[in-house]
């Protein structure tokens, strides 16, 4: 397990200070800026932005804890497959037994840095060309807790720890089943209705039960009873039961004992299962990861002058301006997706195409302006292997791993920047930023399996429920998000003096306080940066 990383003020000012020596700006991080140049001039940056998370709001709005995801009664119930394990062992011993462990807790928090490279070129007056690279990073703090339970009785299942005691117990018991089938054929044959018949067609219906009930207990889930325990033991009678039926009918009997879990499982015996990439949920990590740095979603970009305008005093001095810009982006697929291997990973952007058009228009006077930018985000289908698995659980098995094609919902995003001018360079405002999101829809790129398997099953809990049911992804996909904050602008590039040159710094702080969609982010967000702008020919 990779250590756990926890953002520091040190490493903070660290990673602002080689922002700052590298001057990046990234667009998503920088109060709105005019989008177009004058021509001649460039346009560079430099910030980040540091969004952090505990809490989602779901599809109703509440606030969530994103621990809550590890957290129940049971921790068995984190593992798929138990309904069916349950199942199973009520109807071969005829009634239910609480299969379960201690219950569990968890604690998950996202820490995302974002510091792109953004450069801006006017080309002409009114035409402006841009790119951004951004190098993304996202540190995961994730923590599951299983308490200690005098009822629990679930361990690792031995189809995992002994498969191929598992297998050969197993074989044996089929063996049986098909000497007992046929003298209950031969018995019944001969002695219709007699009370020999009766038991022969009994113990088979016993055997038929018990056959069943244990290869799919072996199955359903990658836990089992364990030894020693209430479950264990009743399974041990009831194999005992069938023995004994066995030898008095004249047939051998099973022989030995199933294979049990050799103990309770608890927290570390979890994080094994879910961190054994050859285990039943080919998984590498369900915990904290540090992060790594890597390349997000690349954008290129043209900005187009609209309308500008100002008004001047009776002295001639300018009074107020105004200006509408429209912008279309093209975001590449430069950035990754999730992993499959990591339960609770996230991808650096969403690694797919984008097309994004927005309107920029802004107002101001001598002592407050105001900035807006309206949005409309088209985001493209794409094709990766994704792990199915409900909204608001984590765990599925290597059988929900599937390649899925998947169409995001379109998007528009709405944000408004009013400033109260302190000085001719200084100014004091609001950030408001709204955005919504269709939902995404998501079907198989391939037409999977979903016929129960007619071989022997892999034992282990491989063969989980969610298989073939791409559509669950889809969950959570809606996206209403609505942010507030406050920003302090110093700008000397609007001096007239300046031609166009100069400075800008600026440091905003912005939280979320209201969303739905059930993966909504609802955390807050801290952005910096510098920017700077100079003429590299006319003016």
């Amino acid at each position: 397990m990779r250590p756990t990383t926890r953002p520091s003020l040190p490493r903070i000012l660290g990673i602002a200070g080689l922002a700052i020596c590298l001057v990046v700006a990234p667009s998503s991080a920088q109060t709105l800026p005019d989008p177009v140049l004058p021509q001649g001039a460039a346009r560079l940056g430099g910030g980040a932005v540091f969004h952090d998370w505990r809490e989602r709001f779901g599809v109703d709005g509440t606030r969530e804890e994103l621990g809550s995801d590890l957290t129940r009664p049971s921790a068995a119930e984190l593992v798929p497959g138990l309904e069916r394990l349950q199942a199973e062992f009520t109807a071969m011993l005829g009634s239910g037994l609480p299969l379960r462990l201690g219950p569990s807790t968890g604690l998950i928090s996202y820490n995302d840095v974002r510091v792109p490279l953004a450069l801006d070129v006017g080309i002409l007056d009114r035409v402006t060309i841009g790119v951004t690279v951004p190098l993304v990073q996202s540190t995961l703090e994730a923590d599951l807790r299983v308490a200690a339970d005098d009822q629990a009785d679930l361990g690792v299942n031995p189809g995992i720890t002994a498969r191929e005691s598992v297998a050969a117990y197993l074989q044996s018991l089929s063996t049986r089943a098909s000497e007992a089938d046929a003298a209950a054929a031969s018995v019944c044959g001969q002695s219709p209705g007699s009370a020999e018949c009766s038991a022969a067609t009994a113990l088979l219906d016993d055997l038929t039960v018990v056959v069943g009930g244990l290869f799919s207990a072996y199955s359903a889930s990658a836990l089992f009873p364990a030894s020693g325990t209430p479950a264990a033991e009743a399974l041990l009678g009831r194999m005992a039961e069938i023995d004994t039926a066995l030898q008095d009918q004249g047939l051998a009997a099973v022989g030995g004992t199933p294979p049990l879990a050799a103990a309770v499982a608890g927290r570390a015996d979890l994080q094994a299962l879910f961190a054994d990439p050859a285990g039943p949920f080919a998984a590498s990590e369900l915990g904290s990861n540090a992060g790594r740095w890597a390349l997000g979603d690349v954008e290129a970009r043209v900005s187009v002058r609209l309308l500008e305008g100002a008004q001047r005093d009776s002295a001639g001095a300018p009074s107020s301006a105004w200006s509408v810009a429209a912008t279309g982006t093209v975001r590449l697929p430069t950035g990754a997706a999730d992993s499959v291997g990591l339960f609770l990973d996230r991808g650096w952007d969403d690694g797919q195409l984008d097309l994004e058009g927005s309107l920029y228009a802004s107002f101001s006077t001598r002592r407050f302006d105001v900035r807006g930018r309206a949005s409309y985000l088209l985001q493209q289908p794409g094709q990766y292997a994704a792990r199915v698995v409900p909204l608001g659980e984590i765990v599925s098995g290597i059988g929900d791993i599937i390649d899925v094609e998947r169409d995001p919902g379109d998007g528009i995003r709405f944000e408004v920047e009013p400033g109260l001018r302190l000085s001719e360079t200084l100014s004091l405002g609001l950030s408001w930023r709204w955005t919504s999101f269709g939902a995404a829809t998501v079907e198989a790129a391939s037409v999977p399996n979903t016929e129960a398997p007619t071989s022997a099953p892999e034992y282990g809990g491989v063969n989980t429920l969610y298989y073939g049911l791409p559509e669950l992804l889809a969950e959570g996909t809606e996206v209403k998000l609505h942010e507030l904050g406050g920003q302090i602008v110093y700008r000397t590039v609007d001096r007239p003096e300046n031609d166009g040159r100069g400075f800008e710094a600026f440091l905003r702080l912005r939280t979320a306080i209201s969303g739905s969609g059930g993966r909504v982010p609802a955390g807050a967000r801290g952005e910096f940066g510098l920017r700077f702008v100079r003429r590299l020919w006319g003016g």
